[in-house]
């Protein structure tokens, strides 16, 4: 069953540093061991090309390091 956290952050808008949506949280990756965040899964928006994009997508989600999140708030602002 997905915790509360799971449920808040689903769904939620990713911006760039410039304010761009790249897309919204899919999913995202947990340390089994330690409970921490390694990753979101981000369902980019229809008219952006992953190929240009700094991070892997795998199985058509974008996956981006927690360490690239510079805030967490009604929005998703990644450092770059």
């Amino acid at each position: 069953m997905p915790t509360t956290f799971g449920l808040e952050i689903l769904n939620r808008k990713v911006e760039d540093v410039a304010g761009d949506t790249l897309g919204f949280v899919a999913d995202f990756r947990i340390d089994l061991d330690s409970g921490n965040i390694l990753a979101l899964l981000v369902r980019i928006e229809g008219d952006l090309d992953a190929g240009l994009l700094p991070w892997p997508t795998v199985e058509g989600l974008l996956t981006v390091p927690v360490e690239e999140v510079m805030s967490v708030g009604v929005k998703i602002q990644l450092a770059r």
